[in-house]
């Protein structure tokens, strides 16, 4: 199960006034670099990243991303964090932008029990934060889905052709303090549990649709519009 999915498209910024153009740049030229991971929900050693040859396909596993609440629980286990960083490059004069991001987890929550999935992106050195968030009820026992079509308002910085995207994601049960067992991961690919990690993976893929223009997906937690012109 993936932990999210980001969709991307490419756009040129022909005047201030003017429609956006939609472009694609060459295969290759746009590609993860590398992946880390810092946070309570993914310690040193407990997240393991890879990148394939292509720099386009990436899994990310965590074995330590469970909160839970309840008998033999701490405050501290009620809520974990993880910040997954993408070193990103592509063409020259270029920015990037996120547009739509998919989560999926699972949550097994007793009555009055109320689960949060959040993840914020932002890029390195500039740019607004986009968030996206997921509330899950109990009494539920369910794998969840979080969906969001965001507004393209942060971009990588200007003059580059590196950045550095940070998904800031958490995880948290409340109320902390409960008789009833609460479980959440973020994400799951089964009912979790210590000897089942939880994973994100992701890659691109690209097609294209007229008369609009060139169009992008990027399975990916990436960035997404890239325009060729600073504002």
């Amino acid at each position: 199960m993936k932990l999210f999915t980001a969709a991307f498209l490419l756009s040129t910024l022909a005047a201030a006034a003017a429609p956006l153009e939609f472009v694609a740049p060459d295969p290759g030229t746009v590609r993860i670099v590398s992946i880390s991971a810092i946070g309570s929900g993914c310690p040193v050693g407990h997240a393991f990243a890879t990148v394939d040859s292509t720099g386009t396909i990436f899994d990310v596993a965590f074995d330590q991303y469970i909160v839970e609440v309840g008998p033999g629980s701490t405050a501290s286990d009620a809520r974990k964090n993880c910040r997954v960083s993408l070193n990103l490059e592509y063409p020259q004069g270029l920015q990037v932008s996120i547009v739509d991001t998919t989560f999926t987890g699972f949550a097994a929550l007793a009555a009055g029990q109320t689960g949060t999935c959040r993840a914020a992106y932002s890029f390195s050195g500039g740019g607004a934060s986009v968030a996206a968030q997921k509330t899950i009820r109990g009494p539920v026992e369910t794998n969840y889905e979080m969906n969001e079509q965001v507004d393209i308002i942060t971009w990588s910085p200007c003059g580059d052709h590196t950045a550095i995207l940070n998904v800031n994601s958490e995880v948290r049960i409340s109320p902390q303090t409960t008789q009833a067992k609460g479980l959440m991961t973020n994400p799951g690919r089964n009912t979790p549990n210590r000897s089942n990690p939880s994973s994100m993976e992701g890659g691109f893929e690209r097609g294209f649709r007229k008369p609009v223009g060139a169009f992008m997906e990027l399975r990916a937690p990436m960035p997404s519009p890239i325009r060729d012109r600073c504002p």
